[in-house]
């Protein structure tokens, strides 16, 4: 009975060894065919020309437009920029009504008489300025005025004081030098009258009687319609009336 499986066991042995050897065998021709097959294919190819090198295509930003259009995490996705206009410019202020004009004077330093509307009248020289104008410059013909930094010129006939313009209170265009620069007014003669008051005088109360609006350097102007003779002393003051070059200057004056 051993010797039979012992026989078994040598056979069993012998067929795993044939089966084995088999294996191999078909192994080896595998590598030997697999072999060949690669060297011929690359025998092959080295005679083949190289492919030709294809050129590069140029990259243009209009192939992209989609993916900088359709970015929704891009705040500029959208090349459609609006762009707002600037801001119309301020309105131009308003030019406010120029003054009047009443005449010049050429003795010594030129001076244009004039007066805003329903102001004293009285003398101006260049450089001056007169409400929001300044005098630039002025002739017999024209008169020129700086105005919010722009140069406004007239004819003096266009800003002449007309008779529906606004009533003014007359003013001496200069302050009278002396009593002697005064034709026509004597300190005695038969038109001095003295004329007794029993309110104050000018300082001391409203009522001011003949007097009108002081003029500076202790002179009054005379009211509008005022009767009071040349000479007369009212309250302390004396009335003069002197005639210059564009008629009558009517002013009052402290006795010394």
């Amino acid at each position: 009975m051993n010797r039979k499986i012992l026989a078994l066991d040598l056979a069993l042995v012998a067929l795993a060894g044939a089966f084995a050897w088999q294996i191999r065998v078909r192994w080896v021709e595998g590598q030997a065919r697999e072999r060949a097959i690669f060297i011929n294919a690359a025998h092959a190819r080295a005679i083949l020309p190289p492919p030709p090198l294809t050129a590069l295509k140029t990259v243009t930003p209009i192939e992209y437009i989609d993916v900088a259009q359709k970015m929704l995490f891009a705040k500029d996705r959208n090349p459609n920029v609006p762009i707002e206009p600037p801001p119309p410019p301020p309105p131009k202020p308003k030019m406010p009504a120029l003054p009047f004009y009443y005449g010049q004077m050429t003795l010594g330093d030129p001076v244009v008489l004039l007066a805003e509307s329903g102001e004293e009248q009285r003398g101006y020289r260049v450089g001056e300025k007169i409400g929001p104008f300044q005098v630039l410059a002025f002739d017999q013909e024209r008169i020129a005025f700086e105005w919010n930094g722009e140069r406004v010129e007239r004819k003096l006939a266009d800003i002449e004081a007309k008779d529906d313009a606004p009533p003014v209170q007359p003013a001496i265009a200069q302050r009278p030098a002396a009593p002697a620069a005064r034709p026509g007014a004597s300190n005695s003669g038969p038109n001095i009258k003295t004329i007794d008051s029993d309110s104050p005088g000018p300082s001391g109360s409203d009522d001011k009687g003949p007097l009108g609006n002081s003029v500076g350097g202790g002179f009054f102007a005379c009211k509008p319609g005022d009767t009071t003779p040349n000479g007369a002393v009212v309250n302390g003051y004396k009335k003069i009336v002197s005639r210059g070059m564009f008629g009558e200057i009517c002013h009052w004056e402290q006795v010394q």
